[in-house]
């Protein structure tokens, strides 16, 4: 959901770039999405195929030092997923948490770090879950850490599905007949920075 509200405000702001001019501006807007595409009130209606992923996605993932996929089930309460290879998102939030060991042992995750080669993957149940994570008052729903991730889009009466990578969003066509996958994995080497000066 989150990447349905980020593609309707990138499409107003190109549309319309007077309108957000500044980040008081930005956050009423985005605001706004949040609330009319159904990211706070969508868990009222009465159509299920709203309310979870789990109706349209697989999850599978490469754990660390691991070659074969592993089906992991989306909970049936998580309408977004994102996933993250450092610990901040929107603004530097920390929504996978700072977790106790205790937790990490029992749930087979490490501590995450920006260069711990795991990808997190956590879910986020609806605006109201999101909100109290983005102000770090509880921490998203845990669901993996993985070297790789493959989602599989599920062929159906969907045919479309919003989707964002480093703030740019999209709509992935899904087809009617077949599943669509969409893979994520770390790359074994650090990416250069381009510092702007020529050779």
């Amino acid at each position: 959901m989150d990447a349905q509200v980020a593609y309707g405000f990138h499409h107003l702001r190109n549309e319309k770039p007077y309108l957000a001019q500044g980040p008081i501006s930005n956050k009423l807007i985005y605001s706004g999405y949040s609330c009319t595409q159904g990211w706070f009130f969508t868990p009222c209606s009465s159509d299920p195929c709203l309310r979870g992923l789990n109706n349209i996605l697989r999850l599978y993932v490469k754990k660390v030092n691991s070659s074969k996929w592993e089906q992991i089930s989306v909970p049936s309460s998580v309408r977004s997923i994102v996933t993250l290879n450092l610990p901040s998102y929107g603004g530097g939030r920390n929504p996978w948490g700072r977790l106790k060991p205790e937790y990490l042992e029992k749930r087979g995750f490490v501590e995450a770090h920006a260069d711990d080669g795991c990808i997190e993957i956590f879910g986020l149940k609806q605006g109201w879950h999101a909100s109290m994570v983005m102000v770090e008052l509880i921490s998203a729903k845990h669901i993996a850490q993985a070297s790789a991730i493959r989602f599989e889009l599920r062929a159906g009466e969907w045919d479309e599905a919003y989707m964002q990578m480093d703030g740019e969003p999209w709509k992935q066509p899904i087809s009617k007949e077949y599943s669509t996958f969409i893979e994520i994995k770390r790359v074994p080497f650090q990416s250069l920075m381009v510092n702007g000066k020529r050779n």
